[in-house]
């Protein structure tokens, strides 16, 4: 499943999620966006349940782009703990895609085998 973003959810969708979030950024005029369409939802599908894929289409929400300095899309932003961490712009492959997200998983895997401890 893939989430829609806008400036009045952005708090609750992507600061406030428990899972590690993917953000794209993207426009409906956007050919290169139209292009990662089939590629995002795959990476959803693949990673329900371990991070949270979401969009944000730029003419609806400008200052979310503003605010992360969007100027080309698709632009592509993860977070962990509603701090962005990654970023990546243009066409990516779905590798990518894992490669942004990894380390925010690893993080949070190393957060929660310290919990188990605790």
């Amino acid at each position: 499943m893939i989430f829609e973003i806008t400036e009045e959810n952005f708090r609750r969708e992507v600061r406030g999620s428990e899972l590690p979030v993917l953000l794209e950024f993207f426009a409906l005029w956007c050919g290169r966006c139209a292009m990662m369409e089939d590629v995002l939802t795959e990476f959803a599908r693949n990673n329900t349940g371990k991070i949270k894929v979401c969009r944000a289409d730029i003419d609806r929400s400008p200052a979310l782009a503003e605010k992360f300095g969007v100027e080309k899309v698709p632009a592509f932003v993860a977070f962990r703990d509603g701090k962005a961490e990654q970023a990546a712009v243009g066409v990516v492959p779905y590798r990518a895609l894992e490669e942004i997200c990894k380390k925010n998983l690893k993080k949070l895997k190393k957060v929660l085998a310290l919990c188990k401890i605790m």
